[in-house]
Formats: C-alpha cells, sequence, structure tokens
C-alpha cells in the first residue's frame, strides 16, 4: 500500500503485499513521506510534548536532555504506534490517553538511548548536530540520558496498567542486553554463528521497542486481543528498518545519513548483515570480522569488499522480507486508513536514503 494524493488531502491507496514493498511507478502515486504518516497518526506536533516533558528547574539538564530535538528527525516510532493504535481503536473513540502516553514514552527510551549510544561511540555528530558529549562532555550525556529514561518512566508509572508497564519495562532490559551482546558480538565460536547474533542483536536493540509499544497500545485499545499481531508487526518493522540502515552505511552519503556513513559501523568494530553477506562471496573478511576490525586498514579493505559483493543488495532482499511479514500482520487488523498507513510505513522503511 502507498500513499497517494487525492483531491484535497491526503489519500490512501491499497495495494497488494507484493506491490507494497516495491516502488510504486504510477505517473499518478508519489511515496509515502515521514510527514504525510505523522499528519495521518496525528504526530506531527509531537515535539513540543517531549520537549515539555524534559522540562526542569536545572536549566543545563533541561537543555543537554532536549539538545537532539533541535535536530529534527523522523519521529518514526511514536508515528508507528500512534497508527497502531488508531487502527485497534477503528469505530471507537480515538487514541486513548494512555495510548498518546505509550507513544511519549517510545520516543523518549530512543532519544535516552542516543544520547548513551553517542557516548559508547565516541560520536560528535548526529541528525547534522554535536552530539550532547561533543556539545558538554561524556558525563553530562550519561546524566541527560538518565534523566530521559527517568521521565520516561515515570510516565510509565503513571499509566496505571500493571500489564502495559510490564510490557513496556522490558524494552529497557532489552536494550541492556542488546548492548552487551554488541560488546561481546564479535565472540561466537565459527562466524556461521554471527548472523543469528546480529539478528538478535538488532531485535534487541531497535526492534523491541517498536514490538512492545505496538503490543501495548493494541492491549490498551478496544481490540486487545490483537496485541499479538500488533507485537509481530512492531518486530517485523523494526528489524527491516534497522537493516536498511545497516545497508545505507554502505550506499547513502554523510549529508543524507545526517551522521557519519561510508562504513562507520566497520570502524567501531561492528559487522552487520552487509559484511556478513559479503564474507560468504569473500571468506577473509571472517578473520576481520572476528578481530572486530582492529587492524589497520581492515575498516577499509572491508569496506571495498563490501562493495564487490552482493551484501547490500542481500541486505535489501532481507529487509524486504521483514517487511512482508510486518504486512501479513495486519491482516487481522481493521481495514481503515490507519491500516493502510501502517502499510506505508513499510514502503518508507524500504526506500528512506536517511
Amino acid at each position: 500500500m502507498s500513499l497517494v494524493r487525492g483531491g484535497g488531502g491526503v489519500a490512501l491507496r491499497r495495494l497488494s503485499t507484493t506491490a507494497a514493498i516495491h516502488p510504486t511507478t504510477s505517473p499518478s502515486s508519489t511515496p509515502p513521506t515521514m510527514g504525510r504518516l505523522r499528519e495521518c497518526a496525528g504526530t506531527h506536533n509531537i515535539v513540543g510534548d517531549l520537549v515539555s516533558s524534559l522540562m526542569s528547574d536545572n536549566h543545563h539538564l533541561s537543555s543537554s536532555a532536549t539538545h537532539l530535538f533541535k535536530g529534527g528527525g523522523k519521529y518514526f516510532r511514536p508515528t508507528s504506534v500512534t497508527l497502531m493504535g488508531h487502527c485497534c481503536n477503528h469505530g471507537s473513540p480515538s487514541t486513548s490517553s494512555n495510548q498518546r502516553q505509550i507513544a511519549l514514552i517510545s520516543e523518549l527510551i530512543h532519544v535516552a538511548s542516543l544520547v548513551h549510544d553517542d557516548v559508547l561511540d565516541s560520536a560528535y555528530t548526529r541528525r547534522s548536530l554535536a552530539t550532547v558529549n561533543a556539545l558538554y562532555n561524556e558525563r553530562v550525556a550519561i546524566l541527560a540520558g538518565d534523566f530521559i529514561i527517568a521521565r520516561a518512566t515515570s510516565k510509565l508509572a503513571q499509566l496505571g496498567c500493571p500489564e502495559t508497564i510490564t510490557i513496556l519495562s522490558s524494552v529497557i532490559r532489552d536494550l541492556i542486553k542488546g548492548e552487551i551482546l554488541q560488546l561481546h558480538s564479535s565472540s561466537p565460536s565459527s562466524p556461521a554463528d554471527l548472523f543469528g547474533v546480529y539478528i538478535e542483536k538488532t531485535y534487541l536493540k531497535t526492534a523491541s521497542l517498536i514490538s512492545h509499544s505496538c503490543q501495548a497500545v493494541a492491549l490498551n485499545s478496544s481490540r486487545p486481543h490483537l496485541q499479538n499481531a500488533a507485537f509481530s508487526y512492531g518486530k517485523n518493522l523494526g528489524i527491516a528498518f534497522q537493516l536498511v540502515d545497516d545497508m545505507l552505511d554502505f550506499v547513502a552519503s554523510s549529508t543524507e545519513m545526517g551522521k557519519a556513513a561510508s562504513g562507520s559501523d566497520l570502524k567501531l568494530g561492528l559487522a552487520t548483515a552487509p559484511v556478513l553477506y559479503a564474507a560468504r562471496e569473500f571468506p577473509q573478511l571472517n578473520d576481520m570480522i572476528l578481530r572486530g576490525f582492529s587492524r589497520e586498514g581492515d575498516a577499509e579493505e572491508a569496506f571495498q569488499l563490501v562493495g564487490r559483493s552482493e551484501g547490500v543488495e542481500l541486505t535489501r532482499q532481507l529487509a524486504e522480507r521483514y517487511c512482508a511479514g510486518a504486512i501479513r500482520d495486519l491482516e487481522v487488523m481493521p481495514e481503515c486508513e490507519e491500516r493502510d498507513a501502517l502499510s506505508s510505513l513499510c514502503d518508507l522503511v524500504l526506500h528512506r536514503t536517511n
């Protein structure tokens, strides 16, 4: 499915599952944009709510905690979560207060993880802005991330639903598990084990947040029986999102990505899907992977080998399969504009350039 411009506003056109994961070529259609999907979800003004939730009587704390919002962003997570809430509520009153708060919580947890990741990765730019640790220092960045998490957990406690609190608290646990797994991801007994570890890490660090948040809004809807399908949709969409992100690290410019590109993960010692696929064609990559590209010239040579391989294309195909799975998950959802928008998110993920 994809969004198309119709009449005086945005309309939604249903496409088949096959069409939904390939570019639409009809001259009358335009690809979905995050801005248009945010309008459909009603999250185009969400930044104000996020910033307000991070206000403090300590100016330095508020300034550092809200810094990344100055760079804009896709707000992919709260948009997908809100659309899922609208979809599960179809035919009932619009998004509940709890569902709105869950969308905000999902973005707060995400931003906190970015602030902490930038410290771990010694990154100095994100979204074309200086990172919090570059603008201030690492101690301030760690505290700012902790503060954002504290505000997110405060909102979580206020939901008053023990099952929802349990679901969303799993996200923070998974983020920590994913980070630990990443720190030790080059130590499996053989390179063949690495792809399974990579997918598990991708779920823990990226997809868990989307899947549990989608599950939580479904639980808090008029159709709580849809929570398993909502979870599966979020998991498939989240893994596809990260696969494309890892693919873009080899094909996008730093201007498009808003952060350092050109194999930046290699320089951090990380082997993502394009590299793992490339290693099947160029076995010399396996030794580089297992030593975390630590020798001089490893990262540059690996980047060149990935470019000569089918690694990027195979990663794209894998992302397509995950998106196809997400679209199948939507088959049990009510037929409505929001379901079409959730399908369009898959199209957007596959064809984004940043």
